[in-house]
């Protein structure tokens, strides 16, 4: 009896003992601390979500490492040393190109890229936003038929788990303000990453955001912001999952309907639901 006793606990243990780490890529300047005190700084806003336990992540965009379309060695050799430096910093190469329903376009790029980092003995943990596996887009139904064909084609970008400490889905919100639609996508989302992860050893760290986006973002760039409750909810969700860490990301171009830039206010709203998760 005792020892079936010492198992439960144990088990009870291993349960609440996962650990979560909470990245961010917010490329904000304004921000509301503690005090309620409006601050517009970049530098100081870093400082002030690390002080609050938000994790740094180095995403890398396209003119950061591709030279005419192509992976620069250069711009990937001078990546790869300063990971050197600062080996507890994850990067994730975003590498949004091609026709991902036609992975001949995109896989050759991303493994370049990946191969070139590895060959100049990159230090910190790499991985590569959305390529595995690939993301159903918002104008897709997610039915059984959208699910199969992910299926089949994250199949044909498997090769990328061989190169990767890290697979990265991605869980944004989008438009959708049902939380069933989110929950849904969201589980075809983590189970694709944890069906390669448990395959290849790897951790599963998923980008999500803090707001909507406006159907027409691309063109007006218009976001709208979760509340404290959307975004606890969500957050939430995602550590019921067992994922290993969350990047949160939002869009440095975005602006809010009347105009304005977005602020981190720490004391309300999605960002507060945010500093509250990243301190438990």
């Amino acid at each position: 009896m005792k020892r079936y006793i010492t198992i439960g606990i144990l088990l009870s243990l291993s349960t609440f003992s996962h650990s979560l780490e909470v990245y961010q890529y917010i490329i904000w300047k304004q921000y509301i601390d503690e005090t309620g005190k409006l601050i517009s700084d970049n530098n100081k806003f870093q400082n002030f979500l690390a002080t609050n336990k938000l994790k740094s992540i180095r995403v890398i965009y396209h003119d950061k490492f591709l030279t005419h379309g192509k992976p620069d060695p250069q711009k990937i050799r001078m990546i790869a040393d300063i990971s050197k430096k600062y080996p507890h910093i994850p990067i994730s190469f975003d590498i949004e190109i091609g026709n991902k329903f036609k992975p001949q376009t995109v896989l050759p790029i991303v493994n370049q890229t990946l191969d070139l980092y590895h060959q100049y003995e990159g230090a910190a943990p790499v991985g590569v936003f959305a390529v595995l596996p690939q993301t159903v887009f918002g104008s897709e139904s997610m039915d059984q038929m959208t699910e199969k064909k992910y299926l089949k084609l994250n199949q044909q970008y498997e090769e990328i788990a061989k190169k990767v400490d890290f697979l990265s889905p991605v869980i944004y919100n989008n438009w959708f303000r049902d939380f069933g639609e989110w929950k849904k996508r969201t589980d075809h989302q983590l189970s694709e990453s944890k069906k390669y992860a448990s395959k290849y050893n790897l951790k599963v760290i998923p980008y999500f955001s803090s707001s909507y986006l406006d159907k027409k973002f691309f063109k007006n760039h218009i976001i709208y912001p979760l509340t404290e409750q959307e975004m606890k909810q969500r957050l939430d969700y995602i550590r019921s999952k067992n994922v290993d860490g969350i990047i949160i990301w939002d869009s440095s171009i975005g602006v809010l309907s009347n105009g304005e830039k977005p602020t981190f206010d720490i004391n309300k709203g999605a960002a507060k639901a945010i500093i509250d998760f990243a301190n438990k």
